[in-house]
């Protein structure tokens, strides 16, 4: 009986043939799903909601005044990690840059030397009035209007509205 246990004692040390493999690896988390949230620059202007629909839930994007392209919100839906990236629509006569929006003037030669009155439309619907008489105006010079930009996050305040001045 002394040898039987030795003999057990031999069998619970002895290396298998069989290398031991190491546990599978957990499955990989799902990719994050991303989807486009376009907007007019009026939208990113004011803020607006969008609706959408993933995995059987409606899911409401609210987009705050002053967000920019790119901007991304996450949610987790059903263990699937969705994110919203904020994408902006070509507006037809305005340009954004940062917190500025950019307004392109075409004027002839004539109207550049004797100098004239503006009014530029605003990404609120209003319009602002400005004169260049006695500025010199030039081809691709750009006057800028404090306050008539885009919302400043985080506060009341606006960027710029840039004219841009194209002589013809």
């Amino acid at each position: 009986s002394l040898a039987s246990g030795s003999a057990l004692r031999k069998a619970s040390t002895a290396v298998s043939p069989f290398p031991l493999r190491p546990p599978a690896p957990p499955p990989p988390p799902p990719k994050p799903v991303e989807h486009k949230v376009e907007c007019t620059l009026e939208e990113l202007f004011a803020g607006c909601s969008k609706r959408f629909r993933v995995a059987d839930q409606v899911v409401t994007v609210d987009v705050k005044p002053g967000w920019k392209a790119g901007t991304k919100i996450s949610y987790d839906i059903k263990g699937q990690r969705v994110s919203f990236v904020v994408a902006e629509k070509k507006h037809p006569w305005l340009e954004r840059s940062g917190d500025d929006l950019k307004w392109v003037c075409s004027i002839s030669r004539a109207q550049a030397a004797k100098g004239v009155v503006l009014t530029v439309p605003t990404i609120d619907g209003k319009q602002v009035q400005l004169s260049t008489k006695g500025e010199r105006v030039y081809h691709g010079g750009c006057k800028a209007v404090a306050g008539y930009g885009m919302p400043i996050k985080g506060g009341p305040a606006r960027g710029s509205l840039i004219i841009e001045f194209r002589l013809q």
